[in-house]
């Protein structure tokens, strides 16, 4: 039985008009299909509508006040991430120099004014299938490169019986680069090690106790931690408090096992924005703890 849809998974279109009545009648035939809407009433605030809520594609008026749809249009495709949003320029410039304009701009595609309703929700439809099918594409792509990486890294660490030939700190660079995680921290519950690689500009939490990092091992380390968005989580509000201080937002906590024993944890943080962990990304995590639980036990 297919499962309903959430809110999340409904597109999210994104209106700009200047006009108010064309902002209305836009939303209404929007909503009528389907699709969450926002508005935006001119050039500027699209922009900051964008950058707020990240929508799936953008409806763009082309002649407007202040900023026109050209110039937006502009200036989304220089943000990133921009390059992938499907816009759909709207306009009551049929000539062939505006349509060159707004392709140039980066349209994808455009609809003249006065707008025949039937004709915008078929645009609308192919414009958001075309762009998921193209995520899809780009989301195996990078998975594929990344389990490469993966691969080659765990080879690495099956090559070296002793951490002088690969270090540790070696090891949690290339794995936080792999990641493109900003923060990676090793460390055993005895103390004897803690190691922590970061992003250029990201802050250290070399100077946390582990209770700050509500990574006590009281707090059962041997289930698995992964925690999307640190803002909306169980953890204790001193850990969330100094670890937001941090700029921390996602957690993923790998334990370390030793003899069917917990003896440390590999954490992995993503900083500014909260991060969906893939189960295939956790195996990968899960495989590299054995690699380094086999390593340090011959060391």
């Amino acid at each position: 039985m297919k499962t309903k849809d959430t809110a999340t998974d409904i597109p999210l279109i994104l209106i700009v008009d200047d006009d108010r009545a064309t902002r209305t009648l836009l939303r209404v035939a929007m909503e009528e299909e389907g699709y969450r809407v926002i508005e935006a009433k001119d050039g500027q605030q699209c922009l900051i509508e964008y950058h707020r809520y990240h929508p799936n594609m953008i409806l763009l008026d082309a002649v407007m006040p202040e900023m026109d749809g050209f110039t937006c249009c502009e200036e989304l495709r220089k943000n990133d991430n921009g390059e992938q949003i499907p816009i759909l320029m709207i306009t009551a410039l049929d000539d062939q120099d505006s349509i060159a304009q707004a392709f140039t701009a980066g349209a994808v595609d455009y609809i003249t004014k006065p707008i025949h309703w039937a004709v915008l929700a078929q645009r609308v439809k192919r414009l958001l299938a075309t762009n998921q099918a193209l995520q899809q594409l780009e989301s195996l792509q990078d998975r594929l490169q990344k389990q490469e990486q993966w691969t080659q890294l765990f080879e690495q660490i099956t090559q070296s019986f002793q951490l002088s030939d690969l270090s540790l700190e070696t090891i949690l660079t290339q794995t936080r680069n792999i990641a493109q995680a900003d923060r990676v921290i090793f460390y055993s519950f005895n103390g004897t090690t803690r190691l922590e690689v970061t992003k250029k500009d990201i802050l250290s939490t070399q100077e946390l106790s582990l209770p700050n990092l509500g990574l006590n091992k009281y707090e059962s380390p041997e289930t698995l931690l992964a925690i999307a968005d640190l803002l909306a989580c169980h953890l204790p509000e001193k850990a969330i408090t100094s670890l937001v201080q941090l700029q921390t937002r996602a957690i993923l906590r790998i334990p370390l096992f030793s003899q069917a024993s917990v003896w440390g944890l590999l954490c992995i943080h993503h900083c500014h924005t909260p991060y969906h962990w893939q189960d295939w990304e956790i195996v990968q995590f899960r495989i590299l703890a054995n690699l380094l639980t086999n390593i340090i036990s011959y060391s």
